[in-house]
């Protein structure tokens, strides 16, 4: 009786170049961060096509979805918003520009602090962060359908714990305020 091969992914190709071309190079943590950047790659493929029809790039949908789970009235300070995306302070001003272009966030001064703003989604925003977290979470459920929940469930409990070990912690409590 014959058994079928075991299915491989791309990157056991490029896994089996290196060990061809590197004998000895035989390293599961070589594997794990390859198979790591591929998945991000067809995730970020995948977030890109679906928010085409909002005309929106993926750090545009982080800051709208940062600023929606920060609860009303869904703002906070941009160097709260840099923190928590990881991105510069110009990044995130550049950021902040173009989805005030696109009416979607407000700065609102400080009262507190005339140096300092707040970043608010405007009741368009709202519904664009709200619209687009919907659309990607249909999207996930599309790309991952053939994944098994307890599989899903292990791979994250799996990740978690190398992020952990890298020293990849919660960030602090964003710092929010009362509507005024």
């Amino acid at each position: 009786m014959r058994t079928a091969a075991p299915r491989r992914d791309r990157m056991d190709a490029v896994i089996d170049s290196w060990r061809r071309e590197l004998p000895g190079f035989d390293r599961p943590l070589f594997e794990l961060v390859k198979r790591a950047a591929r998945l991000s790659q067809i995730l970020e493929e995948a977030l890109s096509e679906c928010l085409a029809p909002w005309n929106l790039a993926k750090a545009d949908f982080n800051v709208l979805s940062v600023l929606r789970t920060a609860g009303a009235p869904y703002e906070l300070r941009p160097t709260d918003l840099r923190n928590r995306l990881l991105l510069t302070s110009g990044g995130v001003s550049n950021i902040i520009n173009r989805l005030e272009r696109l009416n979607l966030v407000e700065r609102i001064p400080d009262p507190a602090d005339g140096r300092s703003s707040w970043v608010r989604l405007t009741a368009d925003g709202i519904g664009v962060a709200e619209d687009t977290m919907r659309a990607w979470g249909t999207a996930q459920e599309q790309a991952l359908s053939d994944v098994d929940p307890q599989l899903a469930d292990q791979a994250s409990s799996t990740l978690r714990a190398v992020l952990l070990a890298l020293g990849d912690r919660e960030p602090a409590t964003a710092a929010t305020r009362q509507a005024v």
